[in-house]
């Protein structure tokens, strides 16, 4: 993922004139408890608006010198009012600490957010919203008795030096007063997984730069809450289906990452209906991360996975509340699959037959590749796709069909303008029981023939009563399409005209995803589908009961930058159905923005 970076320091100089050199203190040091006599907190104020002006009286988040619940993955700012009881002996260089649920007091690192530059901390300083590199602050609390002296700052992420001059009435040695803000965030995910949980209580004191705390009557607490729905982390890159799986008691399960600066595998579930999500066995995790190609599949309570890295191909699994032998927990991790090549994009799509075998397909550097596991866990000897066409592919999506039948489509593009048309195509193919391949058959072409539109094929549908198999897809220039594969079980498949979904050009490898941003379910014999609108950002749903006939798309969640969307059909609690799925809200790479939502389907 490649998304710009602002050159970040751990650390904030307040000084009386420029110092050289920089602080040697570690990021994560703790303080010392020895207190600076000459400075103190005169009082605090936090802010629970990070976009407002730096002196605006508006925004709090309670009132001055008092602490307040706030959101997790929510930018937030604390406010000081600083004082010195007289003349400064020495530069000063103030920096901010934190301790969590009354531990240790740590340095506080800068690290932006959603993106951070090089680490994910439970909690750090960020780009500034409100006011400018170099904005000084205004007399705006009330707690000091002393003159107010100009030369207190809104922090930023860069290395700042900056006066704190008398006041032009006051002698040298007279007390007087600043104020600094400084915009920070608390995350639900850090690296190594870790996790700040609601009721978490995280106190912020100023120190000077040898850690010698400013004397304070009462530090700013904050105690964080999590939004309902709020899944954090980040999307794994190329997915094919993630889920949420459910069990039969109604437990949810997703795969994800914690952060973009630490991307180990998580099982996150939701035991309450998709409000509240929580990693499950974090210390079984697989040791394999760079999750680039990655692909699920859910059969008989266990959740098989597919991840393809750079370098060779794995088979994990977790076991789910419904599985009798490892209820959640992970049961199988970098199982070796493969060692291809390295594909210019890491595609994977995985399902789980009804024998317990698998059927995984995964890139290799022109074409994809398919193996399957038998019952005994054994993988067998791997088949190359059209090894003999001129074409590079790519974007493979599977779905399990009647009688174990694996449908397959796939993307193909020139592997030169001088053999193939310039255009890319869609392609079908059907995996039978014994691991042979079907007739090739093309769905359509007019497909971009960029790296980013390998993945123009949307997660496929089978329609059970039918036996039906739904290719949605994404064309160059931006519209969603489909085409139908009538009662898949023929030999030579039916195929129908080519239908227009939408006019919404729909996003295509949003932050370097390779896919599009469209997601498809079933319901009975209903076709629920999920998209991005490139322009806005928003997500939008769709439903078609016959070919070629889809409702007027309807936004669902408006006022975002999504970019990944996987669901599936769910049951609530009620016992009503509905398309429950995972998007990332806005993260542009970064982690902290993936929530969980639903549509209401009309079937039980």
């Amino acid at each position: 993922m490649q998304t710009p970076r602002l050159h970040l320091f751990s650390f904030v100089l307040l000084a009386a004139f420029a110092l050289p050199g920089c602080d040697s203190t570690p990021q994560g040091a703790p303080g010392t408890a020895e207190a600076r006599s000459d400075l103190r907190q005169a009082t605090f104020r936090l802010r629970s608006d990070a976009s407002a002006p730096l002196n605006a009286d508006a925004g709090w988040a309670a009132p001055a010198g008092e602490g307040a619940t706030l959101f997790v993955e929510r930018p937030f700012r604390v406010r000081f009012e600083v004082e010195r009881d007289g003349s400064l002996t020495e530069p000063i260089r103030l920096r901010l600490q934190v301790r969590r649920n009354g531990g240790a007091w740590t340095n506080i690192a800068a690290e932006d957010f959603p993106y951070p530059e090089t680490a994910t901390p439970r909690v750090s300083i960020v780009s500034p919203a409100g006011y400018p590199t170099g904005a000084t602050t205004t007399d705006l609390l009330v707690g000091a008795t002393s003159a107010f002296a100009p030369g207190g700052v809104g922090v930023v992420l860069d290395t700042l030096t900056a006066p704190w001059p008398a006041g032009p009435d006051a002698g040298p040695d007279a007390p007087l007063h600043s104020e600094w803000e400084w915009p920070l965030v608390i995350r639900r995910f850090a690296d190594g997984a870790v996790t700040n949980e609601d009721g978490d209580a995280f106190e912020f004191r100023l120190t000077d730069a040898e850690g010698r705390a400013l004397a304070a009557d009462r530090h700013p607490r904050v105690t964080v809450t999590v939004p309902d729905g709020l899944l954090a982390g980040t999307f794994v890159e190329t997915p094919e289906r993630l889920g949420p799986w459910q069990t039969t008691n109604g437990d949810l399960y997703f795969v994800m990452e914690p952060a973009e600066s630490d991307n180990v595998l998580m099982v996150v579930r939701s035991a309450d209906g998709g409000r509240t999500w929580a990693e499950v066995d974090g210390p079984g995790r697989p040791a394999t991360g760079d999750l680039e190609g990655f692909a699920t599949a859910f059969r008989n309570g266990r959740i098989h996975m597919l991840h393809q890295t750079s370098d060779a191909v794995f088979h994990h699994a977790f076991g789910t509340s419904d599985d009798p032998e490892a209820r959640d927990r992970w049961v199988a991790r970098d199982e070796l699959v493969a060692e291809p090549p390295e594909p210019p994009t890491q595609v994977a799509a995985l399902q789980a037959r009804s024998d317990g075998s698998l059927v995984g397909v995964y890139g290799g550097p022109e074409r994809i590749h398919m193996k399957v596991r038998d019952v005994e866990g054994v993988w067998g000897a791997e088949t190359v796709v059209d090894a003999g066409l001129p074409f590079r592919l790519s974007g493979p999506q599977t779905v399990l069909g009647r009688n174990d039948v694996v449908h397959l489509a796939y993307t193909a593009k020139p592997l030169s303008e001088a053999t193939a048309p310039e255009s890319g195509t869609i392609w079908y193919r059907r995996i039978e029981r014994d691991g042979s391949l079907g007739p090739r058959v093309r769905i359509a072409e007019g497909v971009g023939v960029g790296e980013e539109d390998v993945g123009a094929v949307v997660p496929l549908v089978h329609l059970a009563e039918s036996n039906t198999v739904v290719v949605l897809y994404r064309l160059a220039e931006g519209e969603l399409w489909e085409r139908r594969i009538v009662d898949g079980g023929q030999a030579t498949p039916s195929v129908t005209p080519p239908a227009m979904i939408s006019e919404r050009s729909v996003v295509q490898s949003a932050i370097d995803s390779d896919q599009v941003g469209a997601d498809a379910i079933s319901d009975g014999e209903r076709v629920h589908l999920l998209f991005i609108d490139a322009d806005y950002g928003g997500i939008y749903h769709t439903e078609s009961d016959a070919p070629g006939s889809w409702s007027p798309a309807r936004l669902v969640h408006g006022g975002i930058r999504a970019h990944w969307v996987r669901g599936a059909r769910v049951r609530r609690p009620d016992g009503s159905a509905a398309y429950g799925f995972v998007y990332d809200a806005g993260s542009y790479g970064g982690s902290g923005f993936n929530r969980y939502g639903e549509v209401t389907l009309g079937g039980g």
